[in-house]
């Protein structure tokens, strides 16, 4: 895969979720905590949480997306570097999942999983 094809798939993926993340805000919070953690003040502030959180995921997907037309090899280790932090965002997210009471979304991990690797194969395998 070229690189600015994958660069693009992992930008717009990255805003697509922060768009929903801040959108769905309130229902990820509902979904992600165990009911009796679940109190009005607990949902306002998971909700208030998410919200900086789905900014940071979009501005992310745009200084992302702005990489696209770089060199291939610039353009390669821009792709590494996403993959190593998407790991660092995966071994969290199984952590948190596994070791708290916090039920972080498969498919958020499933995406994180799946963008690690498109990025990880684009940066070794892709030509110039």
């Amino acid at each position: 895969m070229k690189t600015k094809t994958a660069i693009t798939l992992i930008g717009s993926l990255n805003i697509i979720q922060g768009i929903a993340f801040y959108f769905g805000a309130e229902t990820l919070t509902k979904q992600s905590f165990p009911a009796d953690m679940l109190t009005k003040e607990a949902i306002e502030v998971g909700t208030a949480m998410h919200w900086p959180l789905a900014m940071s995921v979009t501005a992310l997907g745009i200084i992302i997306l702005f990489t696209r037309n770089i060199p291939t090899e610039e353009a390669k280790k821009v792709l590494l570097g996403i993959g190593i932090a998407y790991t660092f965002f995966l071994f969290n997210g199984l952590a948190q999942h596994f070791t708290t009471p916090v039920n972080v979304p498969m498919p958020a991990l499933i995406t994180l999983a799946l963008a690690a690797i498109l990025a990880f194969y684009t940066s070794q395998k892709a030509q110039a």
